[in-house]
């Protein structure tokens, strides 16, 4: 998905991952947790957290379609916030894997921020 695309069964839009969303994702527990992971744990990381996302999704759906309501404890909004963190995991893992590959060119520090 893209960030700012309107779900056509509800005519939700997903807010964009700003710079600002950033620096506040990363300052909750899970994301001071996702910083100082390695590279090598994000593919695994993405597939898992997308493969939740689509299950809750689904749950969501089915509920909507049945007309019984929001499945016990899931909210739009949580949906919504947790896409956002997918997104923010992507985000991360593109720089993790942008300091990986500034090593082999420029050694010493290249961690970003």
């Amino acid at each position: 998905m893209m960030t700012g695309q309107k779900i056509p069964q509800t005519g939700v839009t997903l807010p964009p991952l700003t710079h600002q969303r950033i620096q506040e994702l990363k300052q909750t527990p899970m994301g001071q947790h996702i910083m100082q992971e390695t590279f090598q744990v994000f593919p695994e990381l993405v597939k898992s957290l997308t493969a939740a996302l689509q299950e809750k999704l689904t749950r969501f759906e089915q509920a909507r379609i049945k007309d019984t309501g929001s499945p016990e404890g899931l909210t739009l909004n949580m949906l919504v916030d947790d896409y956002q963190f997918l997104e923010f995991v992507q985000h991360i893992m593109f720089v993790k894997w942008r300091e990986e590959k500034n090593k082999r060119y420029y050694p010493g520090d290249t961690q970003v921020n």
